[in-house]
Formats: structure tokens, sequence, C-alpha cells
């Protein structure tokens, strides 16, 4: 497998202990209970966006491999950088972005449809998501140029928030196209990427036959159908652990997507202080909470990455009166002291009555 530019800069280099080791995570977890697998499966996994990728294929169509699919895999990756990354400076964002231009600049379909759905989220939030937030994610480190020696100045700080605004950009559907206010303007869609990249693997594989499948780009997950024993694809929650993988609870997943953002897999340390890669647009700085992490399970990968992002920016107390609000399906993990409290949104705990009640039903089934 070969390494792409990232779209979202890992603490890791290239496929790092920290990337297997999650990837031995949701490999152990998709198979749970299937210490005597009877079904056939293809997987596939390796480096991508600066993360890696796990696709499982249970019961595939006669004629799939390994083999014969994995060029096709890699061709869907190659393609979903070329529009949305920003590590790639010939991709159609980073195009974008550079082009200084404030009148009307088209777009393909599919960058408009990510960008739209930032911009949804951001209204959503009142701008506390913001997928022009990119000076700031480069101010700070966290995207494709160097991280700098020293922490920014508020001046600098201010100087970026200028550039930030979701109100800055507008959008028109028919032709596809965007207009900035600002000709410097920059668009980050790293927190849309996985879960896009995931949805658009999701629909690749329907279209070679495939009905029951996992596929996973970092915390973006998507589950179609039953794993290899006729179960639900088993999904893991971490608790927000930097130094260490432990599995905080595990959600039966299938027909759904699946995002978690957390504030412990991607930061720096500067005289002693840990600075995540969720940067709240209002500050400009980096979050500074006791939430380690929000899962979000919706209908569509690129949805509930980018929602997950937003409610960890929100925080443990906004964040959830918003899933409430909203009826979102969000779990969020709350640091208290050395323990974690996880609190669940109502449309969540409905997710998982119901995960509970098919589960038992299944296993009655298989009693009889």
């Amino acid at each position: 497998m070969r390494f792409h530019h990232p779209i979202r800069r890992s603490t890791d280099t290239g496929l790092g202990f920290a990337a297997q080791a999650a990837l031995l995570i949701v490999s152990l977890l998709a198979l749970s209970g299937c210490t005597e697998r009877t079904d056939p499966m293809i997987e596939l996994s390796g480096p991508t966006m600066g993360t890696y990728y796990s696709v499982k294929i249970a019961r595939p169509p006669e004629g799939l491999s390994a083999e014969t699919l994995e060029p096709e895999l890699i061709q869907v990756l190659d393609a979903v950088i070329a529009e949305i990354s920003t590590y790639d400076p010939t991709s159609e964002l980073s195009r974008l972005n550079a082009n200084p231009s404030t009148d009307w600049i088209p777009v393909s379909q599919n960058l408009l449809t990510v960008i739209a759905e930032g911009q949804r989220i951001a209204e959503l939030t009142n701008g506390a998501y913001d997928v022009t937030i990119g000076p700031l994610v480069n101010l700070w480190g966290f995207g494709p140029e160097r991280r700098p020696d020293r922490l920014p100045s508020e001046a600098e700080i201010q100087a970026a928030r200028e550039r930030v605004g979701y109100q800055k950009l507008e959008l028109r559907d028919s032709p596809p196209a965007v207009r900035k206010a600002r000709g410097d303007l920059y668009i980050d869609l790293s927190s849309l990427g996985e879960g896009y990249g995931a949805d658009r693997i999701v629909d690749w594989l329907e279209s070679r036959g495939v009905t029951d499948c996992m596929v996973a780009i970092a915390g973006a997950i998507r589950a179609k159908g039953l794993n290899a024993k006729g179960q639900p694809w088993g999904i893991a929650i971490e608790q927000p652990l930097p130094d260490r993988r432990a599995v905080h609870r595990v959600i039966p997943v299938s027909g759904h997507a699946l995002s978690t953002s957390g504030d412990y897999r991607n930061f720096f340390e500067k005289d002693g202080k840990r600075y995540s890669h969720e940067i709240d647009p209002m500050t400009g700085a980096p979050v500074d909470r006791q939430l380690g992490s929000v899962t979000v399970i919706g209908d569509v990968g690129m949805i509930v990455d980018g929602l997950a992002t937003a409610l960890m920016v929100l925080g443990e107390e906004r964040g959830p009166a918003l899933a409430e609000v909203q009826g979102i399906a969000a779990y969020f993990i709350v640091r208290e002291g050395e323990d974690f409290r996880g609190i669940a949104s109502p449309a969540l705990q409905t997710y998982l009555d119901m995960a509970a009640q098919a589960s038992s039903a299944a296993l009655t089934n298989t009693e009889r």
C-alpha cells in the first residue's frame, strides 16, 4: 500500500503504533463474539489521509476478492484526496483556497456537497463549527504547514480570526460555485473528510453488490448489514486516554454511520500544557475543557463526522444541550479526575435501547 498526503495531521508518522492499535481494536470489535467465524470475509486495510482505513466485507458476492478490490479501493480514496485535501496542493480544495477571486468560482458538485454540509452545521451551532477555520488550524500547526516552535501571539490569533467566518462564504447550487467575501479565505474540510471518505467507499461497495460491510477511516465508520456471524458490527468507543488504548464501551452498529472526535490523539504539548487540534473559532485557540470525546451515530458518515467535531467544540454543557434539542444521537465522555462519565443524549439512548432489543430478539431466534 502507498502513503497519501494526509487530510488531517496525525501525531504518528505514517501508519504508526497508535493507528495500528486503533486498527486492531476496530478489527477485533468488528468481529466481537466471532471466535468461530463461519461465513467468508474479505479484509483490506492500510494508510490513507495521514491515518488508516479498514474495510471488512462479510459474505462477499461471488467473484470479489481482496486482490481485485484493492486497486479500485485505492482509486476511490485517491479521488477523495484529490477533491478535499489541503495537504495536496493540486487538489480541488487547495486550488480553491489559492484562488484570490471574490467572484463566483466554479466547483465540482462533490466539493460543493461537502462544503454545504459544513455550512449547515455552522449555522446549526452559530459558528462554533466553521469550515473557514483553516487559518487558525494552520496557525496552531495542525494543517499542512510545519508547526512553529512557539505558541502564536494574540496578534497572530486575531489576524487569523479576521479571515475566519462561515458568513464570508456563499454557495450556489446551479451551476455549482462558491464565492468568498475575502480572497484569502481558507476552507478546511478535515472534520468532514474521514466520514465523507467512508461514505464514498460504501457507495462503491454497494455498486459491486456488497450488502454486509464495515468501513472505517480512523474514527469515522460506516456499517451495513451484519458481520460474519450474522450479528451487528461491534464498534468500540475508546476512553479518551492519550498514552494507551482502552475500550469504554462497545456499540452495535448496522445500517448506520458512527464518528468519534476527541482531544486525546491529535495534540501537542508546550510548557506542560496540552493543545488539542479541536479549535474554537470564537476564541481562536484549542478547546480546553473536561470533555474528552464525542461519538455521534446517524445515517451519513460525513454528517456524523462534522457533528462530532461541532459537539466537541461546544463542550460538555452546550454540546449535550444542542444534541437533545436537535435529536442528535451523541455520546459524550467527560473527565472527572481519574474517572470518566458518559452522557448519552436521548436519541442515543433510544438507539441503544433499540439495538439491545434487536440483539436480544436475534439471540432468542438463534436459540430456538
